[in-house]
């Protein structure tokens, strides 16, 4: 474990150590978002956001609690915390819950803060008694043991919404990828092919096409705008909690989930993980798409069957898939979706843009500094 600060970003082609699951425990995220921006924060010795006075002892501050990490954290959130009187750790380990008990066990933090890495029981009974906030950079949940967390009296907060442009304008790239086939183009370029230019068949132009939204939240809705206005599309959308007065001319909503994916020529996912939603898509609605439309996923991997994803993409199925998120994360180095030039990858970073990133650290490292401090959370996720 080590104190977070600011750190240079990794270097570009870095090669991974190798062992760890996938290859990859052990590596630790070092972008530091946001340098030299304003933060929520005042001059030491001050009354700070957690009620705590920073004090000055030979040039060191006194710690009044502590954060742990799951993964480096934005920059942002630790100036929050220091000006706090708080410290952050960040773990030696990733997506590696053995390591994190044995961390956790040595620190016994206040707060967990985590992006999509696990947060269990047995995570939070290795934190101990002094626990009493995890926070989550981000809106989804599914990582955290709520329900553990709401047994143990341990408040769970969140940042709802604060992602939700750059997940949608992620969502519109993967489209746009997806149209343009541009892994196949990129590859064939790449290795010298510049005639690839005169054979692209099945590439289209987004207008008067027509986009399909399983899920229309705020993030189907900011892409539609998106969608609909900056591009000319026909934007259609199946939610079963909402009603089309509630949508206005937006998205024309469909009787049901099928019919989104019988009409669209871009089918894009935006519903959260739960035990209903989960593998709830697969073969049987890849093969009620049109053969030249394409899926965009930038929600939860693990709401689609990745084999029978893997296989309609094997099999030509469909045009083309745009993946931000893996039913398995880090997605396996042996999974043939590396191999496919019919599918588009991204590591999750949908909600990860400079903006994103500063905005979700403020939010949750805000509330973790108002639970400490025996005060309400803005965004809670539980009750108790």
């Amino acid at each position: 474990m080590r104190l977070s600060g600011i750190r240079k970003p990794p270097q570009f082609g870095r090669k991974l150590p190798a062992g760890g699951r996938n290859g990859l425990e052990g590596w630790k995220t070092g972008a530091a978002f946001g340098r030299g921006l304003p933060y929520r924060m005042r001059r030491p010795g001050t009354e700070m956001s957690c009620g705590n006075t920073i004090s000055h002892k030979e040039g060191s501050r006194e710690m009044a609690f502590t954060v742990f990490y799951t993964v480096q954290i934005n920059d942002v959130a630790t100036k929050i915390f220091e000006a706090a009187g708080g410290k952050a750790v960040v773990t030696d380990h990733f997506f590696d819950e053995a390591g994190y008990i044995e961390e956790l066990k040595q620190l016994q933090p206040e707060a967990i803060m985590c992006r999509t890495e696990p947060v269990t029981a047995a995570m939070m009974d290795a934190a101990g008694p002094n626990l009493k906030v995890i926070g989550k950079q981000g809106a989804g949940l599914d990582n955290i043991d709520i329900e553990a967390a709401t047994a143990r009296k341990i408040r769970v907060v969140y940042a709802p919404g604060q992602n939700a442009q750059s997940v949608a304008e992620q969502a519109a790239f993967l489209m746009l990828a997806c149209a343009r086939r541009f892994n196949y183009v990129d590859r064939q370029f790449r290795s010298g092919n510049y005639k690839v230019r005169f054979g692209l068949e099945h590439t289209y132009e987004l207008q008067g096409k027509t986009l399909g939204l399983v899920g229309c939240g705020r993030i189907g809705r900011m892409l539609a705008t998106i969608a609909k206005h900056g591009f000319g599309m026909n934007v259609i959308g199946y939610d079963p909690y909402l009603k089309q007065e509630q949508l206005g001319d937006l998205i024309t909503l469909v009787e049901n989930q099928d019919e989104v994916f019988k009409q669209a020529d871009f089918v894009s996912l935006h519903t959260p993980l739960t035990p209903e939603t989960e593998h709830s898509i697969g073969m049987r609605e890849f093969k009620l798409m049109k053969p030249t439309a394409s899926f965009i996923n930038a929600s939860r991997g693990e709401v689609v069957n990745e084999a029978e994803l893997i296989q309609a993409m094997q099999e030509g199925v469909i045009n083309c898939a745009g993946l931000d998120v893996t039913e398995k994360e880090p997605l396996p180095l042996d999974s043939p979706l590396y191999s496919l030039d019919n599918v588009i990858l991204t590591p999750h970073t949908a909600a990860t843009t400079e903006q994103s990133v500063i905005r979700c650290c403020e939010t949750v490292a805000n509330d973790i500094c108002a639970v400490i401090d025996g005060k309400d959370a803005k965004f809670a996720a539980n009750k108790f």
